[in-house]
């Protein structure tokens, strides 16, 4: 969509929102980043599904990528809280295809360096992952883990320090404690270019409001017939 046409829609769909929604709307979303990105490699239990969407989308993550190659993504509304709603959720599922690779060869191509997390391949902590470049973590499910591509085929391996008998946390916790640690460390310097740009931004506003507006579709569609 031409920007100026996407501006004036904005402005056009904003008039159906209070004052208080749209301001709350730009809060969030002038702390909204991409530089941080999840990947969930077939995640296979509903209820982790929506709890790592929740975490994502509760730190101001906005992009999610999902890997489905055995099992389909079909988080818990329930557990969710509607975060879906917010984030933008990049799905991986051609049959026949290595997904996996599609998604890493993806955001390669967009300059993100990707990230393995397991308990079994201790290359460095979570604390000493390098800021310098934008970061993609991929998370495995609860009993596969990460899949072999994603184990042979990425940057680095990294873990959380563990000090108790278990061998690792479950995974909806480990993303939130991982995505956590990460986006302090991102938000917290001075030196990285962590927000979203202004395109980014409008693009992501009239996501927003085509989500808040009651027929939002129907005033879109009359609006662009004038």
């Amino acid at each position: 969509m031409d920007i100026e046409i996407q501006n004036e829609l904005v402005q056009h769909l904003s008039q159906f929102i209070t004052p208080t929604r749209r301001e709350k709307l730009e809060v969030i979303l002038q702390d909204r980043t991409r530089y941080l990105v999840p990947v969930l490699e077939d995640l296979n239990q509903p209820h982790n599904m929506s709890a790592a969407i929740r975490s994502i989308e509760c730190l101001g993550l906005q992009d999610v990528c999902v890997v489905e190659q055995q099992s389909r993504f079909a988080p818990h509304a329930g557990v969710s809280k509607g975060s879906s709603n917010w984030v933008s959720v990049n799905r991986f599922a051609r049959p026949g295809r290595n997904n996996t690779e599609e998604c890493f060869a993806d955001l390669r191509a967009k300059g993100y360096r990707v990230f393995v997390t397991s308990p079994h391949m201790q290359d460095m902590p979570l604390s000493r992952v390098p800021l310098d470049k934008k970061i993609a973590l991929v998370f495995g499910a609860e009993e596969r883990g990460i899949s072999l591509y994603a184990q042979e085929n990425a940057d680095g391996h990294v873990h959380i320090p563990m000090f108790g008998f278990t061998e690792s946390f479950n995974v909806s916790v480990s993303i939130a404690l991982c995505c956590y640690e990460l986006t302090s460390r991102i938000r917290a310097s001075s030196s990285i270019a962590w927000r979203l740009t202004e395109d980014e931004k409008a693009a992501i506003r009239l996501e927003w409001l085509r989500t808040l507006v009651r027929g939002a579709e129907c005033l879109e569609r009359e609006f662009l017939s004038l």
